[in-house]
């Protein structure tokens, strides 16, 4: 079984996955429910509100940090913990630690890791074992140092979101350091409803939206059809 089909499996299993969804439909709600850019919000004030507010709900939904509510009978009550990295945000079940990346919608093979923030950068180095280069001797080469005897394995959960029509893109992967230009991913996949199935959290059934009750009415949202040409499991 590949590594990523194995966390999917692990994560989805434990309804992890469907909480990363709940959270980012919410998220995204709020924001284009309160911000407009005929009120002269910009894109980069949705880039930073859409990524403390999915931080937010993602706390509420894992009933952990200022956010957390309790929630008797869920079953990741008390399974996932924050688990920040460096000061980035993250949450951890298992030996699976989440970390946030917003990306500019419809892009996500264009993420470039070398780029990006030193922890993001390390977290790209992570060694991934269906590497064909660990095969090779390299010999002296310069490799990013180990990581000692942890077993923690840090995926991204890249998120993004359009106003015009309104759609979200949400994926979930173990990010590859891309200086070659290459993929940024050595797999990823669409947090889609299809994709998830059922929910174990609710006993198969699927709550109607929104997941939180807000003052302003709904938003409608729309998922994005998968890109054409991209596995639903490896994007290399």
């Amino acid at each position: 079984m590949s590594e990523g089909q194995q966390a999917w499996d692990v994560l989805a299993g434990a309804g992890f996955l469907h909480a990363l969804r709940d959270a980012h439909e919410a998220a995204t709600r709020i924001v284009f429910g309160r911000l407009s850019r005929s009120a002269g919000f910009k894109e980069r004030s949705f880039g930073y509100t859409s990524f403390d507010v999915l931080e937010s709900q993602l706390d509420r939904v894992f009933h952990v940090g200022a956010g957390g509510q309790a929630a008797p009978g869920d079953p990741l009550l008390g399974a996932v913990a924050r688990d920040n990295l460096n000061g980035s945000p993250g949450w951890r079940y298992g030996d699976y630690r989440v970390l946030l990346k917003r990306y500019d919608f419809g892009a996500v093979e264009s993420i470039r890791w070398d780029q990006a923030s030193p922890t993001k950068q390390a977290v790209s180095k992570q060694e991934f074992a269906e590497d064909p280069q660990l095969a090779l001797d390299l010999g002296d080469q310069d490799l990013p140092p180990a990581t000692g005897a942890s077993t923690t394995i840090t995926l991204v959960l890249a998120h993004s979101a359009s106003s015009e029509p309104l759609e979200l893109e949400l994926f979930l992967g173990q990010p590859r350091f891309n200086a070659d230009g290459g993929s940024p991913w050595w797999w990823r996949r669409a947090l889609t409803r299809e994709a998830l199935g059922a929910d174990p959290r609710r006993g198969g059934l699927e709550p109607a939206m929104p997941i939180w009750s807000e003052d302003e009415a709904d938003v409608p949202l729309r998922l994005r059809a998968r890109q054409a040409g991209t596995s639903s499991d490896v994007a290399r």
